[in-house]
């Protein structure tokens, strides 16, 4: 799924986060343990790009207003410091 490029009228506010994770095995384990809350949860007011790129994970939205993007980044956010945090254990 690609994002359009850049802000629209429908979707004026863009937010893009990349983590850079110690190794590309790290990455890959974390990205495939959101990857499940990213495919299965619907989101009216945002829309979301989810990437692996080498060791990092990249979160890109575009949301109709300032409110659904700091839920869509926190939602994403705490779903990775958990499977980080699990990693660890």
């Amino acid at each position: 799924m690609g994002l359009q490029r850049g802000p629209s009228k429908e979707w004026p506010i863009e937010g893009l986060i990349e983590i850079a994770l110690p190794n590309e095995e790290t990455a890959r384990v974390v990205y495939e343990s959101v990857r499940y809350e990213h495919e299965s949860v619907p989101y009216r007011r945002s829309r979301i790009e989810f990437l692996r790129r080498e060791n990092r994970i990249i979160i890109k939205v575009l949301a109709r207003d300032s409110s659904a993007l700091r839920g869509t980044l926190n939602s994403y956010l705490r779903w990775i410091k958990v499977a980080i945090d699990s990693l660890e254990v």
